[in-house]
């Protein structure tokens, strides 16, 4: 796949429709698009087709939307190419500190998140999904190649996906239940419907072994996937809290997937960005003493523990959201101050 930046041929579009073309003139033969490398500016791009380079300033005052000439920021696209599915970039330009430029998405961190890990609703969800039955060599474990037979009927030539059941989570506060993981451990091909609504599949790639009761379920279709994602301030929402990671990781950093329990319910939508907060340590205070709670002893934090408010919780980074569920969604973390960890505040910024 390959990552490119078509913004010559948006900004020279603009020209080509504007009054600027009388006073411009493109050298001839101009490149139509261009691979925006490290380091480039406005300025140098445009010097490629501009026959007169020291005018550039004048192209950028016609598209008030560049806000810095001297940054560029591209998001996620997705198209085809010779059948193929690549990625590319479509030029976004916003209002961003100099210091702080808008960091490209990384596809490959959030790749198999969209096109495979996923999140049951409920433990009935997954009562109700087709499951693996096994296979006539009574394996434990199986793996690529091996034929299965799975309990429901599916569609013959169809890819799916098989997963085992996960982490049940629940609001540490109400105890709702929030959804269920679902690891993906596999691909299978069906093959055959069978009587009793059963069905022969061959396991055609596993990233791990798979056992008997492991859900299975269509992958979703790829142009029904996520390409393009804008980030812009997530609606107003009631503080929520990085229920996991899915690195199972004790923190995370820039880049890293988390887990929150907010989601559609809450009017959200992939593309919002969120902040990310770290708790205020908790303090004990005893005979005018102050110590931290985690260093106090079990008697201290018992009995004196009460007295203290907490210390000011800190903005440490800010997540956009990706893909959306009910109750949960999964966000990557786009700027990061210090690690973040589960139980760690998300809220507007």
């Amino acid at each position: 796949m390959y990552l490119k930046q078509t913004i010559l041929a948006c900004l020279l579009a603009t020209l080509s429709q504007s009054a600027l073309a009388d006073q411009l003139k493109l050298q001839v033969g101009y490149p139509e698009r261009y691979t925006v490398q490290k380091g480039d500016i406005l300025r140098d791009i445009l010097g490629r087709a501009l026959a007169e380079t020291g005018l550039w300033h004048r192209l950028w005052n016609v598209n008030p939307q560049i806000a810095n000439p001297h940054w560029s920021y591209p998001l996620l696209g997705k198209a085809t190419q010779g059948g193929k599915q690549v990625v590319h970039l479509s030029p976004k330009s916003r209002v961003e500190n100099k210091a702080n430029p808008v960091p490209m998405l990384p596809l490959s961190e959030i790749g198999p998140f969209l096109q495979t890990d996923h999140i049951l609703a409920d433990n009935q969800q997954a009562k109700q999904l087709p499951y693996v039955l096994g296979n006539n060599e009574a394996h434990i474990g199986m793996l690529e190649g091996d034929t299965l037979y799975v309990q429901g009927s599916l569609t013959p030539g169809q890819e799916y996906g098989i997963y085992h059941p996960g982490v049940v989570y629940k609001d540490k506060q109400t105890g709702e239940l929030l959804g269920q993981e679902a690891v993906f451990v596999g691909t299978a091909r069906a093959e055959e419907r069978l009587p009793d609504d059963r069905t022969r599949v061959t396991l055609s790639h596993n990233q791990r072994e798979v056992y008997q009761g492991d859900k299975v379920m269509p992958l979703p279709p790829q142009e029904t996937l996520s390409a393009v994602f804008t980030p812009k301030a997530a609606p107003v929402i009631s503080p929520g809290y990085i229920v996991d990671l899915p690195s199972k990781a004790r923190g995370g950093g820039k880049f890293d997937v988390v887990l929150i329990n907010r989601g559609l319910r809450d009017q959200l939508a992939p593309g919002d960005v969120l902040e990310v907060r770290r708790p205020g340590a908790t303090l004990v205070s005893k005979n005018g003493k102050v110590s931290y709670k985690e260093y106090s002893s079990l008697y201290n934090k018992a009995f004196y523990s009460t007295g203290k408010q907490p210390l000011p919780s800190e903005a440490v980074a800010r997540v956009m959201l990706f893909k959306v569920y009910d109750k949960l969604s999964y966000g990557l973390i786009m700027q990061s101050q210090d690690m973040v960890s589960s139980g760690y505040q998300v809220s507007n910024f």
